[in-house]
């Protein structure tokens, strides 16, 4: 799915999903040959992740961690 799907199914815009990327919270999508970028199901679940422990408290870095002990 494109990045403004992706934005929408998970209740976040595109600059937070560049922000995602750029803090290695999300790895960076493959592209269609037009360009795009190209996100899966797993994408979703780790957004999903990361607003659900921000929620509760924790930092960006914190996250960055239990998502490297989530592999």
């Amino acid at each position: 799915m494109r990045r403004g799907e992706l934005a929408k199914q998970c209740g976040v815009n595109g600059e937070t999903l560049r922000y995602y990327e750029k803090r290695r919270l999300l790895a960076p999508p493959a592209r269609s040959s037009s360009g795009y970028r190209l996100y899966s199901q797993d994408d979703v679940s780790r957004i999903r992740f990361i607003k659900n422990a921000q929620r509760v408290g924790f930092t960006l870095d914190d996250i960055k961690d239990l998502l490297k002990l989530r592999v």
